[in-house]
């Protein structure tokens, strides 16, 4: 809602049409040979999410994601383009960028993660708040950027003791709605594996954090 002289104007957050693009995406093209996971969407105060499990298929990669065209499932983009879900085959990207950057928002940013891929889509409460990030140069939070906002303060120290690196994944997945065991080695990359798979399982353990997925698929989330 936003007030337009002494008018209120109502108007969705994110592009209906951005929306079911980014949903219909993940269906035609998720890896169903994937077990334990599904596809997820993942709604916060400044961003949307769609997640995709299975990264990019075939040829396709982030740099010639808007000009490559490649159907992991043919069967699937056929039924849905004839129920009227895929206006028109391979065109779904640009029409995604165009939507969002007409309506005055960012274009989705499309990231592959350690097995599937997601696409976000940020509002304009997320831009005012300095929110935005460029997928082709992630950057991890620290404290001290994230610190206004993070869910590690204090009060909640006092109650849950953790190592410096566990509330840095928890202000990683606060930012990023996520965290996988590579995420957090690229947080401490001097940490052994081992001990990343008992910081997890340790944040498992008091309840802050939920785990999704098996083996490779595995991802953990805010509890």
């Amino acid at each position: 809602m936003k007030i337009n002289g002494l008018a209120r104007e109502d108007s969705s957050e994110y592009p209906a049409a951005v929306m079911r693009e980014a949903i219909v995406n993940a269906v035609c093209h998720r890896d169903y040979s994937i077990r334990g996971e599904g596809i997820r969407v993942f709604m916060f105060s400044d961003r949307l999410e769609v997640y995709s499990p299975g990264r990019l298929p075939g040829h396709v990669t982030l740099h010639n994601l808007k000009d490559e065209r490649y159907s992991r499932n043919e069967a699937i983009v056929a039924v849905l383009s004839d129920m009227g879900y895929i206006e028109r085959l391979g065109y779904g990207i640009d029409r995604m960028i165009s939507t969002m950057t007409e309506n005055g928002l960012s274009a989705p940013r499309f990231e592959e993660t350690a097995a599937g891929f997601k696409v976000t889509l940020e509002s304009a409460t997320g831009e005012l708040l300095g929110a935005k990030q460029s997928f082709s140069s992630p950057a991890f939070p620290t404290m001290s950027t994230t610190a206004k906002t993070s869910v590690v303060t204090p009060a909640f120290l006092a109650q849950n003791p953790l190592t410096e690196r566990q509330q840095q994944a928890l202000v990683f997945i606060q930012t990023h709605g996520r965290i996988t065991n590579s995420d957090y080695q690229a947080l401490a990359p001097d940490v052994s594996a081992e001990t990343i798979r008992r910081d997890l399982a340790d944040l498992v353990e008091k309840n802050l954090l939920l785990r999704i997925g098996e083996k490779r698929a595995t991802y953990y989330i805010l509890k």
